[in-house]
């Protein structure tokens, strides 16, 4: 395992078991735990089951296990009766946080990452100085919305989340600024191969991507 990955997946995990923009680190630690729960689990409930009286652990468990099954009806009936939209946009940010590594783990045969202990500290309230409505996503988004793809600005109201995001996604594939150079490379895969890899990998998940 190479010791950048390490180190980011290591980050990764300390951030969803520090204070975030709205949830408390014991919080987080909960939601990350619904969402590795259902990621792991070997005969999961059906997409349309809540197993928490919890609307944050029901989303996060959604997320880690049914993902592609989200629809934007139901995004809405969450965000209007249960969950702020940046509250939901947090539990999304810890589920990519912690399903990450854990995945990679689970892949290569290491032993499953576990949590730190969360850290003490109420919610930082770090939010985007001015939010937006976007066209390309269904949550807020950082100002000015719509100027870059949807999947680059989809965390951009939390900046701790779209931080933690763009650090694993840096290390586990590219960063955002080097996605424009069609050769670029590690100088292991070349670029046309890790792009079959992700595509396969998003079809078997069902990512629209």
């Amino acid at each position: 395992m190479r010791a950048d990955l390490a180190d980011a997946h290591g980050a990764s995990l300390a951030h969803v078991a520090h204070p975030g923009a709205r949830f408390e680190a014991m919080r987080r630690c909960a939601i990350a735990r619904a969402a590795q729960a259902a990621y792991l689990q070997r005969d999961p409930a059906p997409p349309w089951a809540r197993p928490y009286d919890d609307p944050a652990l029901d989303v996060a468990h959604r997320l880690g296990r049914h993902a592609g099954t989200i629809t934007q009806a139901w995004y809405r009936q969450v965000v209007e009766t249960e969950l702020e939209p940046l509250d939901w946009v947090e539990v999304v940010g810890i589920v990519v946080a912690v399903i990450s590594p854990v995945a990679f783990a689970r892949a290569a045969g290491l032993a499953l990452p576990e949590l730190p202990q969360p850290a003490r500290g109420d919610p930082t309230g770090h939010v985007a100085v001015e939010l937006a409505d976007a066209a390309l996503n269904w949550v807020p988004v950082a100002a000015p919305a719509d100027a870059r793809a949807s999947v680059v600005q989809a965390l951009s109201a939390l900046p701790d989340e779209d931080a933690n995001l763009w650090r694993l996604a840096a290390t586990q594939y590219m960063s955002d600024a080097q996605m424009s150079d069609p050769a670029w490379n590690r100088g292991t895969l070349s670029r046309p191969q890790m792009e079959l890899v992700a595509g396969r990998l998003s079809l078997l998940r069902q990512c629209f991507f």
